[in-house]
């Protein structure tokens, strides 16, 4: 049932600023009295004539996204500036670890900025580099799994943010050292201060990712549809999905606008050297504790319900498991029994229907393994294949700052035109649908790589032997890659945002961010693979590293397909 309005009050007396309480009020003042089916969903608090019964799967009312809290758009700009830092440290870190210091530098920075030479530090290779970017990467999304259980049983979600950040600060602080050109000169200790930030890095992460975006949708305090009269007199449904939705893609639009920030550490990195960009990144992740302070009583905070999840769950399964386990599954109908009073009262904060729906969401994500090697998890690759093209004096770093603009582009197209246009011609794009998208416009972004990787090989000078470490570069231009980097992308925009989506709305509230970690454990399997395959990355496997990946990304989108065309309708029922 939809909370009345006395209800709704304690919830917004817990803050006098205006940015809480705007929203809400809007929301409230324009609610119309209706019911679904058996139960009344609204009840009027403002206006409360034509009382009539109004069905809210009615597709002849059109459907909008409700008044999105103020507040939400703060929670969003703390995301930017982590993305910001994190994406200006790790962006830099291939040329960093892979490519040795440029004739003449001791900061590891060009000294002519109209050659096709690339900044480098500490020389150990592409096969070192792609290795510990991929342990950046499994760590910054294998902790969330630690951090998403601590947030929901001691600490909470903001709590949780507060011990990321800190140990950020601490992480950025060591990777300055490390980019010290005295300390450069020391290879050993420059690497192992280089670990221990990647370490610092990737927990960070793990308390701060899985946090932020629960910590963001819990300040919609709308928990059903409800009909709303615009001015124009017309009656609509404020769909809580299309307002999820809306507050999805502004989350991922501010988390690219801050990736996209990340341009200036490349622009730095060549100019000035590394000790100069990871500084950089260290004051852009200063904000942080700043905006947390001003943060914290403008929000609406849930408390941990200090229970573990995985002990609930565990107590769960043992039951499921004991009677007819078998007999059940082999009728398809596994989750279909009545769990005796001794279990409930062990499991309290996990229904059945919760665990149902979790396991649902795991083999989702499970899909995202592949996606991500086609966005992200060949990276270190991708940025190679750029420095063995023709630079003209462009970082060969900067070119993947193309796949945050892109989203930069594409997010308000699908939020202003897109899906409004397909609301407003009752069309539903389903959440299976959109990931389908996303997997097969992401894989052929990947498909134009592997075709670039076979220009480079045939036109470089070295071959197939030797083009990623040729004196000089293919003749082919590395403006290229930003098609490559654009197109994956566009898959981000339909299948990861959706999948955001997802992982909140198929949880309880008792395990939201520990099911939003479960999604990002998808990145940690797929930076697994990605580290194995830099055991092949050198010359002349980039080319059949780029196909293979290609074709997995256009296979498992269509299996996942069929195996997921149904969901919205066990979703709706």
């Amino acid at each position: 049932m939809f909370p009345q309005e006395d209800s709704l009050k304690p919830f917004i007396g817990q803050s006098e600023d205006p940015l809480l309480r705007t929203s809400i009020d809007l929301e409230l003042s324009s609610m119309k009295p209706v019911s679904n089916t058996k139960h009344a969903q609204k009840v009027a608090i403002h206006e409360l004539q034509d009382l009539e019964d109004v069905d809210l799967d009615d597709s002849s009312l059109r459907r909008i996204p409700g008044s999105i809290p103020p507040v939400a758009y703060l929670i969003c700009l703390v995301e930017l500036a982590e993305r910001a830092s994190y994406y200006g440290l790790t962006g830099c870190l291939n040329n960093f670890i892979q490519r040795p210091l440029p004739a003449g530098s001791t900061t590891g920075s060009v000294l002519d900025p109209t050659s096709d030479e690339s900044a480098g530090a500490l020389g150990l290779g592409l096969g070192v580099a792609s290795f510990l970017t991929q342990l950046l990467s499994f760590l910054a999304y294998v902790t969330p799994l630690y951090g998403g259980y601590i947030a929901d049983t001691k600490y909470g979600k903001f709590r949780s943010v507060w011990v990321g950040v800190t140990i950020g600060f601490f992480a950025h602080m060591v990777l300055v050292v490390a980019s010290l050109p005295f300390v450069i000169k020391t290879l050993w200790l420059s690497l192992l201060l280089t670990v221990v930030s990647i370490i610092g890095s990737g927990f960070s992460a793990g308390y701060i990712k899985p946090n932020l975006f629960p910590l963001l949708v819990d300040q919609y305090a709308v928990d059903e549809n409800y009909i709303k009269v615009l001015s124009t007199g017309e009656r609509v449904i404020v769909d809580r999905d299309a307002t999820l939705e809306r507050m999805s893609l502004i989350y991922y639009f501010f988390i690219n606008f801050g990736c996209f920030v990340a341009i200036f550490s490349s622009i730095i990195e060549r100019a000035f050297g590394f000790w100069m960009t990871y500084g950089f990144t260290a004051l852009v992740y200063s904000v942080l504790p700043i905006m947390l302070i001003y943060l914290k009583p403008r929000l609406h905070l849930s408390e941990p319900t200090g229970v573990s999840i995985f002990e609930e769950v565990i107590v769960l399964l043992k039951e499921l498991f004991q009677r007819g386990w078998l007999t059940r599954m082999s009728q398809g109908r596994f989750w279909s029994i009545e769990i005796s009073a001794d279990t409930q009262k062990l499991a309290p904060s996990v229904t059945v229907e919760d665990l149902s729906t979790t396991i649902q969401s795991c083999v989702i994500f499970l899909y995202f393994i592949i996606f991500n090697l086609n966005d992200g998890s060949i990276a270190s690759i991708q940025i190679n294949q750029a420095g063995s093209m023709r630079t003209s004096g462009i970082p060969n770093d900067m070119f993947q700052s193309f796949n945050p603009l892109a989203i930069l582009i594409i997010i308000p197209i699908q939020d202003y035109v897109l899906y409004p246009l397909l609301r407003k011609r009752r069309l539903t794009f389903h959440p299976i649908h959109k990931i389908t998208v996303g997997f097969c416009i992401s894989a052929t972004g990947t498909l134009v790589g592997a075709y670039l990787q076979y220009l480079i090989y045939s036109r470089s000078k070295c071959g197939w032997e030797g083009a990623s470490e040729c004196e000089t570069v293919a003749p082919i231009s590395a403006w290229w890659c930003s098609l490559m980097f654009g197109l994956q992308a566009t898959g981000e925009c339909f299948a990861t945002v959706t999948a955001y989506e997802l992982a909140y709305t198929m949880s309880s509230p008792a395990m939201k961010s520990f099911v939003v970690a479960l999604f990002l454990c998808s990145n940690a399997i797929s930076s697994v693979i990605g580290e194995m395959i830099s055991f092949w990355a050198h010359d002349p496997n980039l080319y059949a590293i780029f196909m293979s990946c290609a074709l997995l990304g256009y296979g498992f989108a269509v299996v996942f397909l069929l195996q997921f065309r149904n969901l919205h309708k066990q979703l709706n029922s």
